[in-house]
């Protein structure tokens, strides 16, 4: 084989970021921000490597995640990767099997568990040949299937002509009011500031919710590559986000609104000072994250995905979350016992 696979640390941070950043499939999932949230959410993380045996250069591989059960089982996970290179399905091939190679050492090791099944999720739109040779679909998604991208080229007239007309007017009405939006420094304060708005809008809406722990570690965890929007009206505010800036792409992950004042139109405001922000900044994209499934009737996210809409932009439909089975009667197990 022309690669070899060895563990990553912090003295291959930089070299792996732009690894990430220039692969298509992969994202914020795969940075070193992310992983340490996620070790703040029970998870075990591995990142491991891809090296051309010639140049010993980094050139891909994953940060895997593992979550293990109280009966003894866990399941490991591979969101936006492997990252591997999908432009050429023979390099593609030959990394993913020397990768698999070392996925299936750390199971053989990892806390003597018994590991039900790999889960794959590339943020890619058409299966590569690594899946159609030995995955099945799973029958869950960890992350949208389905999400609205808008595109951050031009100016700024015409990302604002490409919006549906009532999400354009809506922008210049809260303009008019006298909305502002800020970005403000990320800490204690502020990150209670962002749940208290989000608990009331998720409690009003009678969605299921996070906690303020999650948020605390999700955006304590992700400050150096993530920033926290307000929209105020007359020094209150009303509405919030937390966008991760990674690569060309800026993705609106959690955001919320309060039902007061309504009318001066402020989370509009709020995401058009986001994509101008990002736009300064040399972003590409502006992902939406997370839409409804098209056609399907009385769908939970029908109101957000109206909204995200009015934004313009392009539907975006990706492949979804894949599992290689590793234990057959395990995996049938968690199916049923988690009803899926």
């Amino acid at each position: 084989m022309n690669y070899y696979c060895k563990y990553i640390d912090e003295t291959l941070r930089e070299k792996w970021e732009e690894v990430v950043k220039r692969n298509r499939a992969a994202g914020f999932h795969q940075s070193f921000e992310w992983a340490k949230f996620k070790n703040q959410e029970g998870w075990d993380t591995y990142k491991i490597g891809i090296f051309a045996k010639n140049t010993n250069e980094l050139v891909g591989g994953t940060i895997m995640m593992q979550f293990s059960f109280s009966n003894g089982t866990d399941f490991l996970y591979i969101p936006e990767g492997p990252v591997v290179n999908y432009e050429n399905e023979k390099e593609m091939m030959e990394q993913w099997k020397v990768l698999e190679i070392a996925l299936f050492e750390i199971i053989n090791v990892s806390h003597k568990s018994q590991t039900t099944h790999l889960r794959i999720e590339p943020r890619i739109a058409q299966r590569p040949l690594i899946i159609d040779e030995r995955f099945v679909k799973a029958p869950l998604n960890l992350q949208p299937k389905y999400t609205q991208v808008v595109a951050l080229s031009g100016d700024e007239e015409s990302i604002l002509v490409q919006m549906k007309p009532k999400g354009r007017y809506n922008v210049r009405l809260a303009e008019k009011k006298g909305v502002h939006v800020a970005c403000e420094e990320i800490g204690k304060e502020s990150i209670k500031a962002f749940f208290e708005i989000y608990d009331q809008t998720f409690s009003r809406k009678k969605l299921e919710k996070k906690d303020l722990p999650f948020f605390e570690n999700l955006i304590g965890e992700c400050k150096s590559i993530g920033k926290l929007y307000f929209a105020e009206y007359e020094g209150k505010k009303l509405a919030t986000e937390f966008v991760i800036y990674y690569g060309d792409r800026v993705t609106y992950l959690y955001g919320a609104s309060l039902d007061c004042e309504r009318e001066v139109m402020a989370p509009y405001l709020m995401h058009w000072e986001v994509m101008k922000e990002a736009k300064k900044k040399g972003m590409k994209e502006y992902d939406l994250w997370g839409i409804a499934t098209p056609g399907e009737e009385g769908h939970e996210w029908k109101g957000i995905t109206d909204f995200k809409k009015k934004f313009g932009g392009k539907e975006v439909s990706l492949i979804g979350a894949y599992d290689l089975v590793i234990q057959k009667d395990l995996y049938e197990a968690f199916l049923y016992k988690h009803e899926l």
